[in-house]
């Protein structure tokens, strides 16, 4: 047949192919990802925000959060604002918690997968040590929109997307976002 297996083209893992494929998410513009567990500190009311706003213009886009809600803090609480803020914000259909599905920890092949395979890369944390995800994004030459922090600088300069979350609204990233795609015409033919 004319075309390509993704899956050997990529060397994608059979189990992320199969999570890709239940989900749909092959066929979906953007697949946006923050590769964050469920702690307070990642922000991700404001990448929800976010998504629900790239909505109107991408009404077939998937939001896809990787990490689960940590043993060692008490995340509950947060995880309950979160999901409480999907339904408000009618995104049910379009978030998606990689941990509802596949319960171990992914191995550095799978997590090469979800960046291969995402188009945008969304981390708006509220403080970070250092930022791991920018790295393996960059690595894979992902699209990156990030938090304006310091550390993110000392990692990867004026190479970044940043968004200053304590003054930039939601929406104004979003149409920051589609911009960015717009201009990028290697993004929507990704």
């Amino acid at each position: 047949p004319n075309g390509i297996n993704i899956e050997r083209f990529l060397e994608i893992d059979s189990q992320i192919l199969q999570y890709m494929e239940n989900k749909k998410l092959l066929n979906v513009f953007p697949l946006l990802c923050s590769p964050v567990n469920i702690l307070p500190r990642k922000n991700i009311e404001y990448s929800l925000e976010v998504v629900a706003h790239l909505r109107k213009t991408y009404p077939t886009l998937k939001y896809l959060i990787t990490g689960k809600p940590s043993r060692h803090r008490d995340t509950e609480e947060y995880l309950y604002k979160i999901k409480s803020l999907i339904g408000q914000l009618n995104l049910r259909d379009t978030v998606l918690f990689l941990s509802d599905d596949l319960s171990d920890s992914l191995s550095d092949q799978e997590l090469h997968d979800i960046y291969s395979i995402s188009d945008i890369i969304l981390y708006f944390s509220k403080s970070e040590n250092f930022g791991i995800p920018i790295l393996e994004a960059t690595l894979t030459k992902n699209p990156i929109f990030v938090s304006d922090l310091a550390v993110f600088h000392e990692i990867a300069g004026s190479l970044l997307e940043y968004v200053d979350t304590t003054k930039v609204t939601p929406q104004e990233t979003a149409e920051k976002i589609t911009t960015y795609i717009n201009t990028h015409p290697t993004i929507p033919l990704h």
